[in-house]
């Protein structure tokens, strides 16, 4: 079986961290996985991919958002035979739709994981007649949560169809259980052994919303202090708001990292403020690297901390100030909670969403 993972590109996001875990994973006997960027801009997990033996591509444009995109897609999936085309994200999953329609001959199954329970495109009417088309050339459909899916297929207007099945997301557990801890002032010079540390770690987006867990600091004691792993566009903004506030000596912005496993391993208590989520592959970490987490109450992150973490309304910094100083102040529910967040996070391994994956590539080829 010969399969290629199509995405935008290797930056710094879950989806594309989850590629450089997962695909791997699927290279096993008789198995070959491939993966094509639209562009190598920000390529951070390309090195990792190609270390552990998975050929990565470039599409000479190097522009995502190019239609030309369209026939070089075609052109790549005929001139190496593929089995499996499976695409990730917007718009390499619209180019990749429409690259299917140029193959007349040795077409092959072509899959598309879904991977937020909201964007964009959904706020505009005229988007869906697109999507709908768009959505029709894939022979499966994996959503990464329940709710995912049911928001998907409910934008569609899709009430069942056999094509759409749920696969979770996975980590590799071992990977965050066995980190090694940093002695705090390794981590920056401001801390020391009696500061708390959150820790939140994702891109600088609106989606993200890294400006409540920055506002919550305004009602923690002064030795509560904030991780900030990652980068993006937003980066700069909270920079500046964490100024305005006067928390700025309190929160420490790392950039991104290669060593976050280590770094939450370091911290107290694992935040994400997202203001939505198709999973929230970030808490699994947390949970795996032994720490409590504290996340948002929206659709797809619920279904991942509720039962384990703590929930709070997003964009609620009081409330998740409150839950933050009364875990902190409570060692017998910290280190309940904690215990929680461990065993949840054994639902997710990385093998066994591989495994799963491979299943459902099996079964779309044996009903083509």
């Amino acid at each position: 079986m010969r399969v290629l993972h199509v995405i935008n590109n290797l930056g710094g996001g879950g989806a594309e961290k989850l590629i450089e875990q997962v695909v791997p994973k699927m290279n096993r006997a008789n198995i070959r996985t491939d993966v094509l960027l639209l562009t190598d801009r920000a390529n951070v997990f390309g090195a990792s991919l190609e270390r552990q033996g998975v050929s990565v591509y470039v599409i000479p444009l190097k522009n995502p958002y190019s239609p030309r995109n369209v026939k070089h897609i075609a052109s790549f999936i005929l001139s190496r035979n593929y089995d499996i085309v499976h695409a990730h994200l917007f718009p390499a999953l619209y180019w990749t739709a429409f690259a299917s329609f140029l193959l007349w001959h040795s077409k092959p199954i072509f899959v598309v994981t879904e991977h937020n329970t909201h964007n964009r495109r959904r706020t505009k009417r005229y988007m869906r007649f697109i999507e709908k088309l768009v959505y029709s050339k894939y022979h499966g459909v994996i959503s990464i949560s329940k709710k995912t899916q049911e928001n998907l297929m409910t934008w569609l207007g899709i009430e069942k169809d056999d094509r759409f099945v749920v696969i979770y997301n996975g980590i590799d557990i071992d990977y965050f259980t066995e980190a090694k801890p940093y002695v705090k002032e390794e981590i920056d010079t401001g801390l020391d052994s009696d500061t708390y540390l959150l820790c939140m770690a994702g891109s600088f987006t609106a989606q993200k919303d890294q400006k409540t867990v920055i506002r919550s600091l305004v009602h923690s004691p002064p030795q509560v202090h904030l991780l900030l792993v990652g980068d993006g566009p937003l980066r700069q903004e909270c920079e500046e708001y964490a100024i305005e506030l006067g928390v700025e000596n309190r929160v420490h912005f790392l950039g991104f990292r290669h060593d976050v496993a280590r770094i939450m391993k370091s911290s107290d208590i694992i935040v994400l403020s997202s203001r939505w989520e198709g999973f929230g592959l970030v808490a699994v970490e947390g949970m795996a690297a032994g720490k409590p987490v504290i996340a948002t109450n929206v659709q797809g992150l619920s279904e991942v901390v509720e039962g384990a973490g703590i929930l709070f309304e997003s964009g609620d910094d009081k409330k998740l100030a409150k839950e933050i100083v009364a875990l902190l102040a409570d060692k017998e529910r910290y280190q309940q909670v904690a215990n929680m967040c461990s065993s949840r996070a054994t639902c997710f391994s990385i093998s066994d969403m591989a495994t799963r994956y491979l299943e459902f590539y099996s079964r779309l080829m044996q009903h083509q």
